[in-house]
């Protein structure tokens, strides 16, 4: 089968237009207990919010959701949880998108100083997750040094191969 250079121009161009947008519909999530609520962030390779997504709790062993709810607007949820033990959190996005977390609910200590230093770490820690997520140039420009490579070393073994 012989492709054509145009042929293979016009495959790499739409490669590169669809890739982003395949990239873009990757679920992502972060959750967390604060011993009150499993609360957390969907959103999307893009970091765009997963707005108005279903989102479920179930405990470990059981298949009946133990509590649900959706997220709002900017992808946050906040579900109140007055059990202990192993949690799956899922979260069920557009064209059966679906991604879980596994959050360990423990009875927490009621002192100030330590519910504010499990916000600042659960803000710490969903900021981290959304940049361990992020779909970087970096990584983008390296896919198409990869495609690039693969096709120059096909090239010229097709080359080699029609002058012997």
């Amino acid at each position: 089968m012989e492709f054509s250079p145009k042929i293979l121009q016009q495959a790499v161009i739409l490669g590169l237009f669809f890739t982003n947008s395949a990239m873009a519909h990757s679920l992502h999530l972060f959750a967390d207990y604060d011993g009150n609520a499993i609360s957390g962030k969907a959103y999307y390779s893009d970091q765009t919010p997963a707005a108005e997504t279903y989102v479920e709790v179930i405990k470990t062993g059981e298949t009946a959701p133990t509590v649900y709810g959706k997220t709002d607007a900017s992808g946050h949820f906040s579900l109140p949880l007055n059990q202990t033990g192993t949690f799956t959190v899922v979260v069920e996005g557009m064209e059966g998108h679906r991604v879980e977390a596994v959050v360990q609910a423990k009875a927490v200590a009621t002192n100030t100083t330590a519910s504010v230093n499990a916000a600042e770490i659960t803000l710490l820690r969903e900021e981290i997750n959304q940049l361990k997520n992020k779909i970087y140039w970096r990584d983008v420009l390296g896919s198409i040094g990869y495609i690039l490579g693969f096709f120059g070393f096909w090239a010229l073994l097709k080359n080699k191969r029609g002058r012997y």
